[in-house]
């Protein structure tokens, strides 16, 4: 049996490349926003309160369960927890792919 490597850690998961690159964004905000609950101290009634979540959402959020989550509601809820993302290069490259994808299946 032929070994594969992938470039992204979604890509063996994934059949659609876009879907692994959304993934891989996914699990980065995921994980930053979980190390940004951490560090403010905020307990789970916390960031219920600050983040206008049913404990059972937050619950998912903490215990990464990135399938719970959009994209679009991850970066809403680092916006509101005034959580700020510092974005490498690589992630750079990540969100501008992602980006021409996007206008390219829309025709913008």
């Amino acid at each position: 049996m032929e070994t594969q490597w992938f470039d992204r850690g979604w890509g063996h998961l994934e059949d659609d490349g876009r879907q692994a690159r959304e993934m891989e964004l996914r699990s980065r905000l995921l994980m930053n926003l979980q190390q940004g609950i951490t560090d403010k101290g905020w307990n789970r009634d916390h960031a219920c309160r600050w983040l206008d979540l049913s404990a059972a959402r937050v619950d998912a959020l903490l215990a990464g369960k990135i399938g719970a989550f959009s994209l679009d509601d991850l970066v809403a809820l680092m916006e509101q927890a005034d959580i700020h993302w510092r974005v490498s290069q690589q992630d750079k490259a990540l969100l501008d792919h992602l980006i021409r994808e996007q206008r390219a299946g829309t025709g913008a």
